[in-house]
């Protein structure tokens, strides 16, 4: 039983692991802003 709580533990820390550095990863190549609306300026 030691084992399998071991296992989740270490299964688990991972899991969190990733998902921070797959965040992490996508907020570094995002944009840094969304074009919403441009308005009539940007036609010209």
């Amino acid at each position: 039983m030691k084992v399998l709580k071991a296992m989740l533990v270490t299964l688990t820390a991972l899991a969190v692991a990733a998902t921070a550095l797959l965040l992490f990863c996508q907020a570094k190549n995002a944009p840094h802003y969304i074009r919403i609306y441009g308005g009539e300026a940007e036609e010209q």
